[in-house]
């Protein structure tokens, strides 16, 4: 795993992301999530999914695959 976060940390500032939030215990409530969890922060919403789509991340799934099993969600942010 460490390769993957390794590059992940590494392509993050490249797409224009802010990591927020690495939990690596997570004290679970309710629900069934992971007990790592993640928050990646973009300027946009589409600016996330064209990160996601990138060829530099469609690698990096790959590697990720070989040790997690995610649920990843592409949100727009909360504005009054």
């Amino acid at each position: 795993m460490v390769p993957f976060i390794n590059k992940f940390n590494a392509w993050l500032p490249t797409v224009g992301a802010r990591l927020l939030i690495r939990d690596l215990e997570t004290d679970v409530r309710e629900g069934t999530p992971g007990s790592v969890n993640i928050i990646v922060e973009f300027d946009s919403k589409e600016q996330a999914v064209t990160a996601y789509e990138s060829k530099e991340y469609q690698e990096l799934i790959n590697l990720r695959l070989q040790h997690s099993d995610i649920n990843l969600t592409i949100t727009e942010e909360l504005t009054n």
